[in-house]
C-alpha cells in the first residue's frame, strides 16, 4: 500500500513539470518589443517631413523628456526627444540634459502622431550666441544696435562694426536699413557683445505666406494660432475685417493658407483660402 501512495506522487510531480507554463498576461494582445537601452518604450524612427526650430532654451523637462525653446514670435515650444536624438554641441556638452538654459539651439524636428520630435539638435559654443529679437533702434553715430530680446527684462545693445554683415532674403544691405520695429536673427561675439551678421526677417508692410493647421481661434481678440508647415513653429496672427467667406474658414482643424502682412508688431490676416487635405 505505501509503495502505491509514492508511485502515484511520483506520477503527479512528473506530470506537473512537465506541463507548459503560463504566459505572462497581456491585456492588451499585442506584442511589444523593447530595444535594448530603452527602459519603458522603444525609441521613434523619427521619419517624415523635417522641419527647423530655433530658439533659447528655457529649460529641460526629464519626467516628459521634451525640450522647452522659447522662439521670437511664437511664444514657448515643446519638444519631444528620445534615444534616437542626435546632438551635435561645440560647447562640450554630451547629453541633452546638460545642455544649460539660455543657449541657443537649432532643432530639426518632425512630426509623430501629433507630437513634435527632436531629431537632430546643435548647441553652439559659449564664445558666440544667436538670437532673434526686435529692433529698438539703430544708432549710426555710436555704430550700436539695440534690441527688445522676448525673455530678457532689458534691451541688448551690440556694437555693428564695418566687418558687420547686414542680409534680408539673401542680399546685402546697409546698417542704416535697421529701423524700429524690425524682427532681425543676430549671430554675434558673447564676448565683446559685436554682431557678426544681422539678417532681417520681417520689415514694417512686408508679406507673408503661411500655410497650415488652425490650433485655436479667439473671436473676441480677434486672434488665432496656426501650426505652420514650413517650419513646424505656431504662429499667432491677428485679423481684423475679413469676408464672411474667409471667416468662415477660421476654424480648429481647418487646414488653410493664410496671406499675412507684418506691421512692426504683428503679422495681420489679409486673405484666407481652403487647402485640400493630403492623404
Amino acid at each position: 500500500m505505501q509503495r502505491l501512495v509514492w508511485a502515484i506522487v511520483l506520477v503527479a510531480g512528473c506530470a506537473q513539470a512537465q506541463s507548459p507554463a503560463s504566459p505572462p498576461s497581456n491585456p492588451t494582445g499585442e506584442a511589444r518589443k523593447v530595444d535594448a537601452g530603452d527602459d519603458l518604450f522603444p525609441p521613434h524612427r523619427h521619419i517624415g517631413k523635417v522641419g527647423l526650430v530655433r530658439g533659447l532654451l528655457k529649460r529641460v523637462d526629464p519626467i516628459y523628456d521634451q525640450l522647452v525653446i522659447h522662439t521670437f514670435g511664437d511664444g514657448d515650444i515643446r519638444i519631444a526627444f528620445d534615444g534616437q536624438t542626435k546632438l551635435s554641441a561645440d560647447n562640450g556638452n554630451t547629453r541633452l540634459t546638460n545642455i544649460p538654459a539660455g543657449s541657443v539651439l537649432s532643432v530639426d524636428t518632425v512630426m509623430d502622431e501629433g507630437r513634435l520630435f527632436a531629431s537632430f539638435v546643435r548647441s553652439g559654443p559659449a564664445s558666440s550666441a544667436e538670437l532673434n529679437g526686435q529692433v529698438v533702434r539703430y544708432e549710426p553715430s555710436r555704430s550700436v544696435l539695440v534690441l527688445r530680446d522676448p525673455i530678457s527684462p532689458e534691451n541688448i545693445s551690440l556694437r555693428v562694426t564695418s566687418s558687420t554683415r547686414v542680409v534680408r532674403r539673401g542680399r546685402t544691405n546697409s546698417a542704416e536699413n535697421l529701423t524700429p520695429g524690425m524682427l532681425v536673427r543676430v549671430w554675434y561675439s558673447a564676448a565683446g557683445s559685436v554682431a557678426s551678421e544681422v539678417e532681417i526677417i520681417a520689415a514694417r508692410g512686408d508679406s507673408f505666406t503661411f500655410e497650415g493647421r488652425i490650433v485655436a481661434v479667439d473671436l473676441r481678440s480677434r486672434a488665432l494660432s496656426l501650426s505652420n508647415n514650413t517650419d513646424q513653429s505656431v504662429r499667432e496672427l491677428t485679423f481684423g475685417s475679413l469676408d464672411n467667406s474667409s471667416l468662415g474658414l477660421l476654424r480648429e482643424g481647418a487646414q488653410v493658407s493664410i496671406q499675412a502682412e507684418f506691421d512692426g508688431e504683428r503679422y495681420n490676416v489679409r486673405a484666407v483660402s481652403p487647402v485640400p487635405p493630403t492623404e
